[in-house]
């Protein structure tokens, strides 16, 4: 069975779970259909001929199976109908369980878990209902992997306690006994995390960043006129030649002794930090996404030198925008953009690049609340910016 016919098998057997026959079992005359074009909205199109192939061919042979009847009209097949005769075979070539008793599994392990933060309750009570009411949950719970369900609430507990950084594989093998089983089951666990964590992630690093897992050990770069102890070493930034790295759990042993910088400049990629010199500037790379680990350093240089000026260089595109607003919100630190504005945009034109349907969708987001001259030229003139391009 091709692509076509699976995802008309799927689409059937979704439509069945909803159903009354579904709730209750009885009511026979119930037809289970839907018409092809609305599957495939392209299907008379004559440059979409040779998927139509593939979608009639798929149909025939699931008729020959006697999963489904079809409709036909002068154009071709009009409407597909479900067997409720073979169900059972249905759900055996949708490689798909008969999913009455599993969703009552499910909602059995729903209603004995219990998170301990408002938005995984959130998540649990909304998946709770949509199963009550046979809607799908196949975007956040496979119902027919019981053990991925299970080994996704085992990590949604785990998430919120993991207070120092870790790899991704040595987190999956302290909490799920298998160093490779969060990559099996990450896809769903990113979807719960993207539409239910109140924090907004650029992608799947920022999101497990936010919970300390790291893909790799992370680290801080540092350049400036700064004086810090480190494990009773006293070490002057100021007279190293190179960028000071600093591995991020070693960020609450260091004591600041001195900083003679007036600025101090965050910087979101690493070829912008080797790239960027500047007087009379601390100079820092967080390593990604700044998580609360990373953010104290900037906390501890606050709380001593208040009087610093605080900027942040970052893509100018949602993404960076996003990084900017979640680094000031969370430290409390007043910063400001620096090289994210309009004249950077102008004077790097011929190197901007246009906005994708995502990006349009996240700025005018960002738009709503923050109301900047910058994101609205960005709108109006279809561009965003790499931070790698600008020189400072």
């Amino acid at each position: 069975m091709n692509k076509c016919g699976k995802l008309v098998l799927n689409h059937l057997l979704d439509k069945y779970e909803r159903s009354v026959l579904s709730k209750q079992g009885s009511d026979k005359h119930l037809r289970i259909h839907t018409p092809v074009r609305k599957l495939f909205p392209k299907y008379d199109n004559s440059d979409y001929y040779h998927e139509r192939l593939l979608i009639d061919e798929a149909l025939h042979d699931l008729r020959e199976l006697h999963i489904v009847s079809l409709s036909m009209d002068l154009d071709g097949i009009d409407d597909i109908e479900l067997s409720l005769m073979n169900i059972e075979k249905a759900y055996q070539y949708a490689n798909r369980t008969f999913s009455l008793e599993t969703r009552k599994t499910v909602i059995q392990l729903l209603e004995q878990t219990t998170f301990s933060y408002e938005w995984l309750e959130t998540f649990r009570v909304d998946m709770l209902k949509k199963l009550s009411l046979f809607q799908s949950v196949y975007r956040y719970l496979n119902l027919d992997d019981i053990q991925e369900i299970k080994d996704i609430f085992t990590v949604l507990k785990a998430l919120p306690l993991q207070n120092y950084e870790i790899s991704l594989r040595k987190f999956s093998l302290a909490i799920l006994k298998d160093s490779k089983r969060l990559e099996v089951i990450k896809t769903r666990l990113l979807h719960i995390l993207f539409d239910y964590c109140p924090e907004s992630f650029a992608d799947e690093d920022d999101a497990f960043a936010y919970f300390n897992i790291m893909k790799n050990p992370g680290f801080l770069y540092l350049r400036g006129r700064m004086v810090i102890e480190l494990n009773g070493q006293v070490i002057d930034l100021g007279r190293l030649k190179s960028p000071f790295s600093l591995m991020s759990e070693n960020i609450e042993q260091l004591h600041i002794l001195d900083i003679q910088d007036q600025n101090v400049l965050t910087i979101e990629n690493l070829t912008s930090f080797y790239d960027t010199v500047l007087d009379n500037t601390l100079v820092i790379y967080l390593g990604g996404y700044h998580n609360a680990l990373r953010r104290s350093l900037l906390t501890k240089i606050y709380a001593l030198y208040p009087h610093l000026k605080f900027y942040h260089f970052g893509d100018i595109d949602a993404g960076g925008f996003y990084i900017y607003y979640h680094l000031k919100e969370k430290t409390q630190i007043p910063f400001e953009m620096l090289g994210m504005d309009i004249p950077t945009l102008q004077h790097y034109q011929a190197y901007c690049k246009s906005l994708t349907q995502n990006d349009r969708r996240r700025l005018e987001k960002l738009q709503e609340k923050h109301h900047l001259e910058v994101i609205s030229y960005m709108l109006t003139h279809n561009c965003k910016l790499e931070q790698e391009i600008v020189n400072l």
